[in-house]
């Protein structure tokens, strides 16, 4: 049968192959692990300069955004002021032109409404004017028909004067009236 290694035998053989790494390796190992420690130790102090150079950046570009953001905030309201205020004018200038030709327009509607008046009156006048010398012709006119009227009665022709001169025209167109001869 084969002897099985007792671990106390074992135990020994492990802690002897550990003297003996330490005497070859030891000092090396030592260093070793002096330089890792070193390193680690660089490493984290560069990983902290570089964070805290990496947070003062970005805390001065968020300043700086900030700052950005602020001043595009101003502008912005500034504008929207302006705008504002710009078209609060244009209002009032519509406004006031507005009112400028309503008065125009009333003073030129009150201007043509005396002029349909003074025509109105004119016309009227005229009008009066034209009958009153239409019926004043209308009465010489009368007068003048009465006249002649009165002429014709005073020198009309009688019924038997009037007779006889037809009868002579019939018989003288007829051929049978000869005028005496002179």
């Amino acid at each position: 049968m084969a002897d099985p290694k007792k671990p106390g035998a074992d135990g020994g053989a492990d802690r002897n192959v550990d003297q003996i790494r330490d005497i070859l390796f030891g000092g090396q190992m030592r260093d070793y692990e002096r330089r890792f420690q070193d390193l680690n130790q660089k490493l984290e102090a560069d990983l902290a300069r570089m964070r805290e150079a990496a947070d003062k950046r970005l805390a001065q570009m968020e300043k700086r955004i900030d700052d950005q953001f602020d001043k595009l905030g101003k502008l912005v309201r500034q504008e929207i002021d302006d705008r504002n205020g710009a078209v609060a004018d244009l209002e009032s200038r519509v406004q006031q032109a507005a009112r400028t030709a309503r008065a125009e327009i009333n003073k030129a509607l009150d201007g043509v409404s005396n002029e349909v008046a003074q025509s109105d009156e004119r016309l009227r006048a005229a009008l009066a004017d034209l009958h009153d010398t239409f019926a004043a012709r209308a009465g010489d006119a009368e007068a003048a028909l009465s006249r002649s009227s009165a002429e014709l009665r005073a020198d009309k022709v009688g019924r038997e004067d009037m007779a006889a001169l037809l009868t002579e025209l019939a018989l003288r167109l007829k051929g049978d009236f000869d005028l005496p001869t002179p």
